[in-house]
């Protein structure tokens, strides 16, 4: 007799029984080396909201903040909803205030977050805890999860909402699974707004399972209850609906590329690739060789076209250095990036060719389909936070095909590889992102340390972290419709800060201080090599790019003259209306200036050596400012001028560099570094007599006063003039060697 042998079924490693172990050791190896992180970019808004709330916890943006150069209703500045920061309130009330409390409360948003995933995984595809890590290994996941803001709290509340959803779906007694559902996706709604774009699945869902109306029509208005209660609430507490008022914002506010719709369409699929990183390295287990062999020429050959062929494709913004796209290291990771959006969609329109009329399948299409239409195109920027809820339905879409693709391997380890580079990647930005984060509190660390006086006022201007810390410290922002800074004071403008323009001759540098960061990857800055950003493409057109981020760059200057502001608003009337206000050329009175002696002999002579510098009498002109200085030794114009005249002279004979050296530097004495044309010329002198190093330092400094001053046809000058110096050559503006 002969008995057919039956498989034995072989049985599950420790890891597959114990999943939520995994997730919570996964997350605690990856996490837990950043729990002090600094509070940065928009943390900033959701702690000063928190503290606010534990004072006046019915009046959640009951209060002001400068985050565009005056100060504003917060409901205006945070175009996000209140949850995040009652969560955060809650934490710090019971636990303590301080940065590894916060990040302690927000590792265990992001646990419920990851189980989430690994729960709906469970109903969805058959391997759910690799679909699980493989969402946390994603830059959008585990990025987010070291930041204070709303996105992983809302992400949690809507994969649990599914799971729920789906669950009812299931029983027949699900009456009130719908209700509890519903309160998770209005939850998820009142974290961030932007999750209102996902409640569509919901009915679509329930429709494609039962094919009719249901009671699930009950858990689907909960929702719509809470957000329409949101938005009658606030309107009656602020004026405004915030609900309406965000989608306002980011109509009003959305940055546009100079390439228009196709560079938007490149950056967007550029984030999405690099957010959800992973599915880039499993491409060669997710399609037969012939098929990536074949897909990847033609996609190479698409996207050298493109990048090479099509000239300037327009991906940058006005704050990004233009050198960028010249290196064709940093054109490729930007095709490399894109590629990877684009292998996101084909998986997509795989799962929806193949499987079209599954329920998941085409469940899952819609979901991605939906984040990516909101990250690219109705946000108000491309950052990769907007692709953080698509991470799931990638992460499952990948399990799925998987399967598709590997069945010979259904009942082995699926090779688990590609997870590592995924794995260092990732890693590698949450340190350029710890890195960055703290380099703004140890910078206002020791500014305040340095500078703070009980004598004079400390101001700075910038924000994000470097804001929150710099007010812990005793710091005060620059607003541009009320400060007064007085003689004596000190001001620390931070580089990226979007800062204001100094009244010319206020202000006198004192110094750069210059922060540098260890990490082999930027995510939020530009330079000639590289450009990034992840929280905004403003900065970069991709989330993250390798080589060095250039340094954080802060400038201290003293204040001279008094400073009051008196600015106002380009739109006054939009801002009753709750718009952000608008300054285009900020205003202010100034106090008198200090004046130097003025003896008439010596205004004579200086009046007549610039005469003979206009006829080209060089000569003539040295020896009028010779005796200008010899009746008045400490006139600064004839220092400068004479100092200049020396250094550029067209003859060789006539040219000093010492003694132009010497001359410059007092007038940079006099003038006490508020005058960058005169910094400049001491840096022409350094370069004529061989000291090109400082030169360019000077230069620098010089370029950064008239930035910071609003000079912008000096700075312009003075950028001319350090590209000479940097090549080491000296300035002979007349033609001569």
């Amino acid at each position: 007799m002969n008995i057919e042998a039956q498989p034995v079924p072989r049985p599950k490693s420790w890891f597959l029984e114990h999943p939520f172990i995994v997730i919570g050791a996964l997350l605690v190896v990856c996490l837990g080396p950043f729990l002090n992180q600094a509070i940065q970019t928009d943390d900033t808004l959701f702690v000063l909201t928190a503290e606010w709330i534990q004072k006046h916890p019915t009046d959640f943006f009951g209060f002001k903040v400068n985050w565009w150069l005056s100060a504003i209703p917060m409901w205006v500045a945070n175009q996000n909803p209140p949850l995040m920061s009652y969560f955060l309130a809650g934490v710090v009330s019971v636990f303590g205030w301080n940065e590894i409390v916060l990040h302690l409360g927000c590792l265990a948003v992001a646990f419920a977050a990851a189980t989430g995933i690994y729960a709906l995984a469970r109903r969805w595809c058959d391997r759910p805890l690799l679909a699980t890590v493989a969402s946390i290994l994603t830059p959008a996941f585990l990025v987010s999860s070291t930041t204070l803001m709303c996105d992983v709290l809302m992400l949690s509340f809507w994969v649990w909402a599914l799971v729920l959803w789906e669950r009812a779906l299931g029983s027949e007694q699900s009456r009130w699974q719908y209700v509890g559902a519903g309160v998770l996706a209005g939850l998820a709604v009142l974290t961030k707004y932007s999750a209102v774009t996902l409640l569509p699945l919901l009915p679509l869902l329930s429709i494609l399972r039962t094919r009719k109306l249901g009671w699930w029509w009950v858990g689907l208005a909960v929702p719509l209850m809470m957000l329409g209660g949101y938005e009658w609430m606030t309107a009656r507490m602020y004026g405004h609906g915030l609900f309406t008022a965000a989608g306002h914002y980011a109509q009003s506010h959305r940055y546009g590329f100079p390439g228009g719709w196709r560079a938007k369409g490149i950056i967007g699929l550029a984030f999405a690739g690099g957010s959800l990183l992973p599915l880039l390295f499993f491409a060669p287990q997710l399609w037969r060789w012939r098929t990536l062999l074949m897909g990847g020429i033609l996609l190479v050959g698409v996207l050298v076209g493109v990048f090479w062929l099509c000239g300037d494709l327009g991906l940058l913004t006005s704050w990004v250095n233009f050198e960028v796209m010249k290196h064709w290291d940093f054109r490729l990771q930007v095709m490399l990036l894109t590629a990877a959006g684009l292998h996101l969609l084909l998986l997509t329109g795989a799962e929806a060719w193949q499987r079209g009329r599954d329920v998941t399948s085409l469940t899952l299409v819609l979901w991605i389909g939906s984040v990516l239409m909101f990250a690219t195109v109705l946000n108000w920027t491309v950052s990769a936070r907007s692709f953080l809820p698509v991470v799931p339905a990638g992460a499952i879409l990948l399990v799925r095909r998987l399967k598709a693709t590997r069945e010979n391997l259904v009942r082995s380890h699926w090779p688990l590889w590609p997870l590592v580079p995924a794995a260092a990647v990732t890693l590698s930005v949450v340190v350029a992102n710890y890195q960055l984060a703290n380099s703004a509190r140890t910078a206002a660390t020791q500014i305040a340390a340095k500078y703070k006086s009980t004598n004079h006022t400390l101001w700075f201007e910038g924000h994000h972290g470097y804001q929150y810390y710099m007010e812990k410290f005793g710091g005060q922002h620059v607003d541009v419709e009320r400060s007064l800074l007085l003689p004596g004071d000190m001001v620390v403008v931070a580089r990226l800060g979007g800062s204001v323009a100094l009244p010319p001759g206020s202000v006198g540098l004192v110094e750069n201080i210059l922060l540098s960061l260890d990490s082999w990857m930027n995510l939020q800055a530009s330079d000639e090599h590289t450009a990034a950003g992840f929280y905004s493409s403003i900065f970069g057109p991709i989330p993250f790019a390798l080589g060095r981020p250039p340094p954080q760059l802060y400038f201290v200057v003293k204040v001279f003259r008094r400073v009051q502001y008196n600015s106002q608003p380009a739109n006054p009337r939009e801002v009753e209306a709750g718009a952000v206000p608008h300054f285009p050329t900020p205003s202010a009175l100034l106090g008198d200036i200090a004046t130097f002696s003025n003896s008439p002999v010596a205004l004579e002579q200086i009046r007549l050596a610039r005469q003979f510098e206009k006829e080209g009498k060089i000569e003539e002109a040295i020896q009028r400012y010779r005796a200008a200085l010899s009746v008045d030794s400490d006139n600064p114009v004839a220092l400068n001028n004479l100092a200049w005249v020396l250094a550029t002279a067209s003859k060789p004979g006539l040219r000093d560099g010492k003694e132009s050296v010497r001359l410059a530097i007092r007038a940079v004495e006099l003038t006490e570094r508020r005058q960058p044309v005169v910094m400049q010329t001491l840096a022409a002198a350094y370069a004529e007599d061989g000291q090109f190093a400082k030169a360019v330092a000077l230069s620098q400094s010089a370029y950064e006063l008239a930035r910071l001053t609003g000079q912008s046809d000096v700075a312009n000058r003075v950028a001319e003039l350090l590209r000479l110096y940097a090549a080491g050559k000296a300035v002979h503006p007349l033609g001569g060697p």
